[in-house]
């Protein structure tokens, strides 16, 4: 069962942080996975969540709570340590702009949280607007393959979960002059993914309903098709860089996150064999 172990929900009093809570109920409703709700905040706990709070009692939901204002990086950390939960959700931060040094929180989250990771941007019904995975069919690395996959089997499985078509879509390259000769046309760079793309699928038995293939880079074309066809989740891995290289290199899906204006879930490398399951039979 999707997300059949529990799933953490960090909340603080921001608007957004409710959000979180309505789409993790939602969730917890379809997968009957049980909920812990972490107060993350120095101010008064629960206060204004009465609604939200009396919805998750009528709802049947398996739930409890607690109050923990250690930084949240170090919390989610323990909490998985203790225990490890399947899911971990979070309202989205404000966009981050400009360089820095010091890494966001969300950003450190998804360098360092090990199971998938939700950030909340708006509560759009998921069923509303297709599941869009985003994969690199022409990486070479075998890890990488396993990390498309794992994103694949997940966001199939949520969109089967919803009733709502699965989108992919890839970022290629920029065609480059001086370069070997199929590398200097964008037709032919853009043919060579999506016959990579159509191999992929075909040896995971997978059938979007529409795939989405252009010129990068993806933190534009990812969000630009995310909008173009009204998303309701973007379904991304991250290389969970971190330290100096990540500062000076960043995450796609980093990039990616700032300039989404819908939910997006990411993964980590090395979740495929864990998340296998979830396309059986």
């Amino acid at each position: 069962m999707l997300f059949s172990k529990r799933i953490l929900v960090i909340l603080d009093e921001r608007p957004a942080s409710r959000q979180a809570l309505v789409r993790a109920r939602l969730i917890a409703e379809q997968t009957g996975a049980a909920l812990e709700l972490i107060w993350n905040s120095e101010y008064a706990p629960w206060q204004g969540y009465e609604a939200e709070l009396t919805e998750l009692d009528n709802s049947g939901c398996r739930w409890q709570r607690q109050y923990d204002p250690s930084p949240l990086v170090k919390l989610v950390r323990q909490h998985w340590q203790r225990d490890h939960f399947g899911l971990l959700v979070k309202s989205c931060d404000a966009r981050h702009t400009g360089p820095s040094l010091l890494a966001p929180t969300d950003w450190r989250l998804l360098r360092e949280t090990p199971c998938p990771v939700l950030l909340v941007k708006n509560q759009r019904r998921w069923a509303d607007g297709p599941i869009l995975a985003a994969v690199n069919p022409l990486g070479n690395k075998a890890n990488g393959q396993q990390h498309d996959q794992a994103v694949l089997m997940l966001a199939t499985a949520i969109a089967s979960q919803v009733h709502t078509p699965l989108h992919t879509v890839t970022a290629t390259a920029m065609a480059m002059m001086g370069a070997e000769p199929e590398l200097q046309s964008q037709a032919l760079i853009d043919a060579a993914a999506e016959d990579a793309l159509t191999r992929q699928l075909a040896r995971w038995q997978l059938d979007p309903a529409h795939r989405h293939v252009g010129e990068g880079p993806p933190e534009h074309w990812i969000p630009a098709v995310a909008n173009q066809i009204s998303a309701s989740l973007v379904v991304i891995g991250t290389h969970a860089r971190g330290g100096l290289r990540g500062a000076l290199m960043g995450n796609t899906a980093e990039q990616i996150l700032d300039r989404l204006d819908t939910d997006i879930m990411v993964l980590r490398p090395g979740l495929s064999e864990a998340l296998a399951p979830l396309l059986a039979g």
